[in-house]
């Protein structure tokens, strides 16, 4: 069976994802592997964008605005002497040099550009990036320097990109492995606790399968960008639901009978 078709028989038949116990380790973890990816593509696609749109729209928008700003000595500094937030279509920009603003004040629930007092942050689609200015080396620019820079920096995007989408697939994948491997556990128990002869491995590569109804439904919600109460809650349990139900389908061993003489 291709691993399309896996994927598809591993939506709603128990039984299927008991009979790919049999199968090799290297398509398990070649699925697991599209599964991390899919589950992915969401995010990095509202990250991409979000991220595009706020660079061009705080370029234009300093371009725009008469507060005058610079970055010396690793901080930001203005005359004024509280934040200024500037609304424009779905952006959020925050210039604060008054140390008011910190990374944990700043909203993850939209677009945002905040240049605050010892860093500046980009959040895009619940995701945020924040970059100390220091970590640029003894950064002294003043606000023309900076949309000279943005313009320059656009170009740049899409490697800068590039590098997130590679970095948050990895650390997903590393969550998606650890997440099987609890799981695998868990359903060593279900396994005694029915009497099904099963291996870690067999069990791994059962709990992989068992988590592609969650994983697609995540996806879903990610798409349309909905919240989902619980979230985490409900993986576990649509999970363990499904491991259950295809341990349960596992063909009991049966034991040699003893002859009597």
């Amino acid at each position: 069976m291709n691993i399309f078709k896996q994927f598809y028989k591993s939506i709603y038949s128990p039984r299927d994802i008991a009979s790919f116990r049999l199968q090799g380790k290297g398509k398990t973890i070649l699925y697991l592997i599209l599964l991390t990816l899919l589950a992915s593509i969401p995010t990095l696609y509202y990250l991409s964008s979000g991220i595009n749109e706020g660079v061009k729209s705080l370029s234009n928008t300093l371009e725009e605005d008469s507060l005058s700003f610079s970055i010396k000595d690793n901080e930001l500094k203005s005359n004024a002497k509280e934040p200024t937030i500037i609304n424009k279509d779905d952006l959020t920009i925050i210039i604060d040099s008054t140390g008011t603003y910190e990374e944990s004040n700043i909203s993850t629930s939209g677009n945002t550009v905040a240049l605050l007092q010892k860093q500046f942050i980009i959040v895009a689609s619940g995701q945020s990036q924040t970059f100390e200015y220091s970590s640029f080396g003894n950064v002294n620019i003043t606000k023309e320097d900076i949309t000279t820079s943005l313009d320059a920096f656009d170009s740049m995007l899409p490697i800068l990109i590039t590098i997130l989408a590679v970095v948050y697939f990895v650390i997903l994948l590393i969550s998606k492995v650890i997440e099987a491997f609890v799981f695998a556990v868990l359903g060593s128990l279900f396994a005694r606790t029915m009497r099904r002869s099963l291996t870690y491995g067999q069990l791994w590569r059962i709990t992989v399968y068992s988590i592609t109804l969650p994983t697609l439904f995540f996806v879903i919600m990610d798409a349309i960008q909905t919240t989902v109460p619980n979230g985490m809650l409900l993986n576990w349990v649509v999970t363990l639901f499904m491991l259950f139900l295809s341990i349960k389908e596992v063909p009991i061993k049966k034991q040699p009978e003893e002859n009597i003489q």
